[in-house]
């Protein structure tokens, strides 16, 4: 007899929850680049506005998502970046080639930062976008290092957000700007439901828990940043879980597909395959939100 896939297990705290990380995305890299293309985030709509039936225009929709964050962070040509959980290096080879940055990426993935440097050398942008496996919150630079901190889509995994936030504002010189793009949960209380939902998201996404966008701006704040805004950009990246757009395959492969996959990467793999509905719902009934914050470290 087959023997059962065992169920998606807690993602753990501190540490723990980096390897869990790290093994995620070790073992979805190609799952999701062959799907999604180099841009390993949302895509992003005008109102009224969706994908195309094809998901044609995923790449049209996840780099418009980047070049939404460089305006609301109004994003310097030519800064110096740090790129926290950079991924396989989409948003960072945009900043470094048509904004000219110098972007140094990190992630808890050896094998996105080994990929993410290889597609900065086809690119040619090897000289000005570098990519390495650190954790974000001790990447080793001294104070004042960098003039923009970029977290695209990578807050939802740091157990210690309020770390975070101290230590970007550490790493930013004086009139440097922390730019975020994340995914949150909505203010205030949730029924029994909408907090089975949240557990589920965060189970299969190997997070640890969501903060509000009200809550963000709090933080930022209260890590001594000024000129903090937020954006909700819930409706506008939406579409992103439409089936045709995510290319989630669906589990209908039947079980023996999924024992196979699951014995050949590991259970957590099967987390990949439940993201698509439990996002959508989220999206759907206003549960999971979406936002981007810009906040300036503030000059003597």
């Amino acid at each position: 007899m087959e023997p059962a896939v065992e169920p998606a297990r807690e993602p753990a705290a501190g540490s723990g929850l980096n390897t869990a990380v790290e093994r995620y995305y070790d073992i979805t890299l190609d799952l999701y680049e062959d799907l999604w293309g180099e841009h390993v985030h949302h895509g992003f709509w005008d109102e009224g506005q969706g994908p195309a039936l094809d998901g044609a225009d995923r790449h049209a929709a996840t780099d418009r998502l980047v070049r939404e964050l460089v305006e609301h962070a109004a994003v310097p040509a030519g800064s110096r970046i740090l790129d926290v959980g950079c991924g396989i290096g989409g948003p960072a080879l945009h900043l470094a080639g048509p904004l000219g940055c110098t972007v140094e990426g990190v992630t808890l993935s050896a094998r996105q930062a080994a990929r993410a440097n290889e597609k900065a050398r086809a690119a040619g942008l090897a000289p000005r976008a570098r990519f390495h496996r650190q954790d974000a919150l001790s990447t080793g630079h001294p104070d004042a290092s960098f003039d923009v901190v970029w977290a695209m889509e990578s807050l939802m995994h740091l157990p210690d957000r309020p770390a975070f936030f101290a230590e970007a504002h550490r790493l930013l010189r004086p009139g440097g700007t922390l730019a975020v793009a994340t995914w949150a949960v909505r203010d205030g209380e949730l029924d029994a439901g909408e907090r089975e939902l949240v557990r589920q998201i965060l189970l299969h996404q190997v997070m640890p828990d969501f903060s509000s966008l009200e809550e963000h701006e709090a933080l930022a704040r209260a890590a001594g940043f000024t000129d903090v805004t937020v954006a909700d950009w819930s409706a506008a990246v939406a579409n992103s879980w439409d089936p045709a757009f995510a290319r989630v395959p669906q589990l209908d492969r039947g079980p023996a597909a999924m024992r196979d996959l699951a014995r050949a990467r590991g259970v957590d793999v099967l987390g990949f395959f439940h993201a698509g509905p439990l996002m959508k719902k989220g999206f759907d009934t206003g549960v999971i939100t979406y936002g981007a914050l810009r906040a300036v470290r503030p000059r003597p």
